[in-house]
């Protein structure tokens, strides 16, 4: 990138990923109530639920120049991150835009309802999530682009996978991870978790369930 080096050089604070027991099953646990508390780090995903109607306090549009879809709104601090990596990608020439951020508990029980209906439950939640399990109701969440998984072929994402972690974003669903995160690989589909732990993420292949394995383990290794 052309004279940027914003956040590279942040330390890293956990191990790599092969400090991580080879048989933890990050996240595949019971059904729990996601924590808000995390802030901009709270964990949703199939075993971990939002409460009915929730909606972060802090929503405001993401920047004009880099939305195209209804569901424009993200929270303040991931919508300043996307506009700034939006601007610096801009000028390697490549061209980023909103197609999906926040979405409502309602909303997402139609998208989820529609997805069954066209795919059958089974393949519909491989990339469908149900009302209260989507990161898109956390407003840290935006799918760029495409939806398409042609767009993991183009420049757009390959820029992406490179640099979206110095703006504190991380790709949310990788390939060949979807026994960790329960969805298929979505090359489109961008998470704000602040740089800090968005670095340690990318340098570390981790996903975010495993990121917390990471946090946990280092949490209970005894002191040395």
């Amino acid at each position: 990138m052309k004279g940027f080096f914003l956040c590279l050089f942040l330390p890293v604070f956990f191990s790599a990923a092969d400090s991580i027991p080879q048989n933890h099953r990050y996240g595949l646990v019971d059904v729990a109530k996601a924590d808000t508390s995390l802030g901009i780090l709270i964990l949703v995903n199939k075993k971990h639920k939002l409460a009915e109607g929730y909606r972060p306090y802090d929503l405001v549009p993401i920047d004009n120049r880099y939305n195209k879809g209804i569901m424009n709104l993200l929270r303040k601090e991931a919508a300043a991150a996307f506009a700034l990596m939006c601007r610096k990608a801009e000028e390697d020439s490549i061209f980023l835009w909103n197609i999906s951020a926040f979405r409502s508990d309602t909303v997402q029980r139609q998208l989820y309802e529609n997805a069954v209906e066209r795919n059958g439950v089974h393949r519909a939640e491989r990339f469908s999530s149900r009302p209260g399990h989507s990161e898109h109701q956390t407003g840290l969440t935006a799918d760029i682009n495409s939806t398409h998984s042609s767009f993991s072929r183009t420049p757009q994402a390959a820029w992406l996978r490179q640099h979206a972690h110095l703006f504190g974003f991380i790709e949310r669903y990788p390939r060949h991870k979807e026994d960790i995160t329960g969805y298929g690989h979505e090359p489109w589909h961008f998470r704000y978790v602040g740089v800090e732990a968005a670095t340690t993420i990318y340098t570390n292949k981790l996903t975010l369930e495993e990121y917390y394995g990471t946090i946990q383990e280092t949490t209970r290794s005894p002191a040395r």
